[in-house]
């Protein structure tokens, strides 16, 4: 007998049993990267607040760090989006794989003298775009943050290098190198951070930041070697893939900007608050990258190559019902720590940042817009699935128009709400806008592939929610009470040192396990119906990061 084809569509071709093993293969490749990748993270931030603070030296490298990454996503993320359709369709198609290392080394060529043209233009276009995205910095700090826009725009052309191979392996189902690049990057800025606190100053911690650049590409470069992807000097500017993919782009570079135009407006915008303002913004937005980095990007990550595999093979009703499970399990991920967030943010702050440089002032400032940040988090998530789910469609124009008019809606709430409510306003204006680019995204893809399940999908998320908000109030007393009455120090009791570090992770280590505990009995009562597809996975996934020792 043939092979039974899956009911989840990520897999073609294959049983259900292994569909599931093949996705919670990958994504233990992908979280287990990332979760080292993450720790590694928060030592570089803590290192860095501990060395510099919430200070106008750390505000200064933080805006000049937006401009190579702006410039970078215009363009460059193009590459990894639209890109890995098109390498999919040439890889998966027999009668095209013989064209593919041309449209490969083509697309690399000329989106690495796209980029090399764009970094030597922001040379002289360095001091005109600190005064735009700043305009509320003092002489001296604007001129520090020149210099470090001048030494860090060599990282558009590097990015799109690094974005480029992520691409091509990710559109031959490789992640384990993209997915590690982030391991040298941090052991380098940790680094580089260290010896700029002491010696070099900010600009030295700009200078570990193209190093680790660097460091993305070579690490993915003996994977690129292994699939026989050895550089050629091809660039066949007439190429029919090139240009639909260059076509295609051009939306994605104004979605992709307009997404980067909210972390622009929010940064100027804080430029005009308290000193820090700016720095307490990206404290705040980094505590959120890890439940996006190690729960929802990996999934995605793992999920988008395997939707435009079933666009390629023409199979829309495995496409529609991949779409609607990725939604549901994201939420079933997100929700609880939502709320968790939101209800633990001060201890949260104390525990990552508060040492050294980095004050209550600043722990107190981080925590404000990390409460209004959080709550945009499934949005945030579910948009940049619901993105990928029209790029797989080779529809690039929705997701941009989408885009803008999220933009609109950040830009309008920012200046109605920086005043009454300052930093928090700001925080909130972003919720509220990842929330409309989602609720748009979602009603627009409903309208062309007809369904997406979206009564189940409702449903479901009502019962996450009551499960998250049982969950959350449980914690909130466990934190503020219980506790309390087991002995343990008040959760705002400064604790320093090592010891009061310890007792700081113990302590939320244990409510954080007794929340999630509450929270499966909380989706168990409610009949959640994706809780046993969710939890199969995260078995799959945890039987691979942590394998069974081989028997005697």
């Amino acid at each position: 007998m043939g092979k039974k084809i899956s009911p989840y569509p990520f897999v073609g071709g294959v049983t259900a049993l292994e569909g599931e093993r093949r996705i919670a293969r990958d994504t233990a490749v992908v979280v287990g990267a990332n979760i080292l990748s993450k720790i590694l993270g928060f030592g570089r931030e803590a290192v860095l607040a501990a060395a510099f603070g919430a200070s106008a030296a750390t505000d200064a490298y933080l805006v000049a760090l937006i401009i190579p990454v702006l410039l970078f996503g215009l363009v460059g993320n193009t590459i990894t989006t639209v890109g890995i359709p098109f390498f999919s369709e040439y890889i998966h198609r027999p009668e095209k794989r013989a064209e593919l290392p041309g449209l490969i080394w083509t697309s690399f060529h000329a989106f690495t003298l796209t980029l090399l043209v764009i970094a030597l233009a922001g040379l002289p276009a360095a001091p005109w775009l600190v005064h735009i995205l700043a305009p509320g910095f003092a002489p001296e700090q604007a001129a520090l943050t020149v210099l470090l826009v001048r030494i860090l725009l060599p990282m558009v052309v590097i990015m799109g290098v690094v974005g480029w191979a992520q691409g091509v392996l990710n559109a031959w189902q490789h992640f384990a190198a993209p997915a590690f690049m982030g391991v040298p990057y941090n052991i380098i800025m940790i680094t580089g951070i260290l010896l700029a606190g002491a010696w070099g100053g900010i600009a030295g911690v700009a200078w570990a930041t193209v190093l680790a650049t660097v460091s993305q590409f070579l690490i993915q470069v003996p994977a690129l070697y292994r699939r026989g992807i050895t550089y050629r000097p091809i660039f066949h500017r007439r190429h029919p893939a090139l240009k639909k993919m260059l076509w295609l782009s051009v939306p994605v570079l104004i979605g992709v900007g307009a997404n980067q135009l909210n972390l622009i407006v929010d940064r100027m915008l804080a430029s005009l608050l308290a000193e820090g303002s700016i720095s307490a913004l990206t404290y705040a937005q980094r505590v959120l990258t890890l439940p996006q980095g190690l729960l929802a990007l990996p999934l995605i990550t793992v999920l988008y190559p395997a939707l435009t595999e079933r666009i390629a093979l023409e199979d829309t009703a495995g496409f529609r019902t991949g779409l609607g499970r990725g939604l549901t399990v994201l939420a079933f991920m997100l929700l609880p720590i939502t709320v968790g967030t939101m209800v633990l943010r001060q201890d949260l702050v104390r525990f990552i940042f508060q040492r050294g440089a980095f004050d209550a002032t600043d722990a107190s400032m981080t925590a404000t817009a990390l409460l209004f940040f959080t709550p945009g988090l499934l949005f945030l998530m579910w948009r940049e699935f619901l993105s990928r789910a029209f790029y797989a469609l080779q529809d690039t124009a929705t997701p941009m128009w989408t885009g803008l008019a999220a933009v609109a809606v950040n830009i309008t709430l920012n200046l109605l709400l920086i005043r009454p409510m300052g930093l928090a306003g700001l925080a909130l204006s972003t919720s509220a806008a990842a929330a409309l680019g989602c609720l748009l995204l979602f009603w627009l893809l409903r309208r062309r592939l007809g369904h997406i399940g979206g009564k189940a999908l409702l449903g479901e998320t009502l019962r996450i929610t009551a499960a998250s908000l049982v969950m959350g109030l449980l914690v909130w007393w466990l934190d503020e009470r219980g506790l309390g009455l087991l002995g343990w120090p008040a959760p705002g009791k400064a604790m320093g040192g090592l010891a009061g570090f310890v007792l700081q992770g113990l302590r939320l280590g244990l409510v954080i396990t007794a929340g999630g505990i509450i929270y499966f009995f909380s989706c168990r009562l409610l009949r959640v119906g994706e809780m046993g597809y969710a939890l199969n996975l995260v078995r799959g996934v945890l039987k691979r990061l942590i394998p069974r020792p081989a028997a005697r």
